[in-house]
């Protein structure tokens, strides 16, 4: 193909050139500079690359059952990916990203009584058995990282209501629910994209969802189960669709997984087959060796002359110091497997090393070997990390805690049980934070942060996971209690 564009634009110049040498060069120099990106060339061993330029939607429509399928079996069962997503867990969430209301007066004072009202049924809305929110909050991350994307269903619980708490439900779902056959114009007008009906502005009316998952087991099937498996229309209103665009095409999420899927899967099978060589290292085997093969048909002893009934001339397995005479010209070999080799560690480090940059970890972190990081090496590396684990949780606030907050501030206003207190409810959402790496170094440099007034201990406190607020309010009863036991430390400075 490549010869074929040479030569036509060989024959054009030349038929050009006859009449307007100018004009030939000219040509030939716009021909080639079509053809100056390395990236596209289309000769040598990447000839046959050649990817479809398609929308975000068209690739998923394509590819998204299986990279879903791969990447939740991954999750599953290899070592290192269900690790990593622990730790990034661990990280991101930990006990929980928590609100803090913020409503304020009109000279910005917050509003202490108010605001502790609302955290007050926040928390028992949150931690109740029907809403579980800290743990919805890990289940949205795992999702996020092993589906790509997930759904909230919002509806009235009278039974909240009856305890006294917001009545607020939450239905968390698999995107499995979406019925991907709805796909295409609508009767009504609208276009439909794998489940998601979108009006002509592009903008999710309505979600057909399955009330049960497609992939359910139930081991028999009944005409009302086969009702249950018809897509129900649900308005976008009740609906909370959680997922990060990468492209403006795309409508729909694609797993974070997608990059390591295929490092990862093949490392896993190469680790099963070095782990099989090793056990076959380990049993070894050893082997007569005779010039005299006759000596070993049956009935005749390798010693030479009848076999007795009861053989013992060669043993099967040798004992622990054990003497033992061979027959005439017999030797011995061992079978040995050099498993695993030479090359096991190298490539070990450098598939993981691939597989950690795809999720956003150290190489430390991700393969738990410590052995060749240095202390600046090691503590630049969690920098780095941290900054990425910070980027999930305002992911976390911006796609999952924000809507749900604010949908519980409407319900929260409308159920009566706060009153006085106003629909829209302003929230910052405190994160866990991290321990300090070298906690006498950290300190001082926060305290010379301080004096140099380029931070506050709001944020300072804010880093490590601590509510300033609260920390100040410990202090205060502290220093109270040591004023009334008349113990050292209770006079103010």
């Amino acid at each position: 193909m490549a010869d074929l564009y040479s030569t036509w634009t060989s024959l054009v110049a030349r038929a050009i050139g006859l009449f307007a040498p100018g004009a030939a060069r000219n040509f030939i120099y716009r021909r080639q500079a079509l053809r100056s990106y390395l990236a596209a060339q289309t000769k040598g061993p990447n000839q046959l690359w050649r990817p479809k330029n398609k929308s975000a939607d068209a690739h998923l429509l394509k590819d998204n059952k299986l990279i879903l399928a791969r990447s939740r079996d991954l999750v599953r069962n290899s070592t290192h990916v269900g690790g990593a997503l622990r730790k990034i867990v661990n990280n991101v969430v930990f006990t929980g990203i928590k609100p803090q209301a913020q409503l304020k007066t009109k000279e910005g004072k917050l509003k202490k009584k108010q605001n502790k009202l609302v955290e007050e049924h926040w928390k028992m809305w949150a931690e109740s058995k029907e809403i579980q929110f800290y743990d919805l909050q890990e289940l949205a991350l795992r999702h996020l990282w092993q589906d790509g994307e997930f759904l909230l269903h919002y509806f009235f619980d009278k039974t909240l209501l009856d305890k006294g708490i917001v009545p607020l439900g939450v239905e968390f779902l698999e995107c499995d629910h979406l019925d991907e056959s709805i796909h295409g114009e609508l009767a009504n007008g609208n276009i439909a994209k794998r489940g998601i009906e979108f009006d002509r502005l592009g903008r999710p009316v309505a979600y057909w969802l399955f009330e049960t998952h497609p992939g359910d087991d139930f081991g028999w099937k009944n005409s009302k189960m086969l009702a249950w498996q018809r897509s129900k229309r649900i308005p976008a209103e009740e609906i909370e669709h959680v997922f990060v665009r990468e492209r403006a095409s795309q409508t729909r999420g694609v797993s974070w997984l997608a990059t390591v899927i295929m490092e990862m899967k093949d490392f896993d099978e190469y680790q099963t087959s070095e782990r099989i060589a090793a056990r076959l290292a380990a049993a070894f085997g050893i082997f007569v060796e005779t010039p005299f093969p006759e000596h070993f048909d049956p009935g005749v002893s390798p010693l030479g002359g009848e076999s007795p009934e009861n053989k013992e001339d060669l043993p099967d397995y040798i004992d622990p110091g054990r003497i033992q005479y061979l027959p005439p010209g017999c030797k011995i070999s061992v079978a040995s497997h050099n498993r695993p080799g030479q090359s096991y560690e190298p490539f070990t480090k450098i598939s993981l090393k691939g597989a950690s940059t795809g999720m956003g970890m150290s190489y430390e972190a991700f393969s738990n070997d410590y052995t060749d990081a240095s202390y600046s090496s090691a503590r630049s590396a969690a920098l780095e990390e941290r900054r990425g684990y910070i980027k999930q949780q305002t992911i976390l606030n911006r796609k999952f805690n924000n809507p749900v907050w604010k949908k519980w501030a409407q319900y929260l206003y409308l159920s009566g049980l706060a009153p006085g207190i106003p629909m829209e409810i302003p929230v910052n959402w405190q994160a866990p934070g991290w321990p300090w790496v070298d906690p006498l170094k950290d300190s001082k440099a926060a305290e010379t942060e301080l004096r140099l007034g380029i931070t506050t201990r709001r944020k300072l406190a804010a880093d490590r996971g601590m509510d300033w607020d609260e920390v100040v309010e410990q202090l205060a009863r502290e220093q109270e209690i040591l004023r009334e036991k008349n113990l050292e430390g209770g006079d103010d400075k």
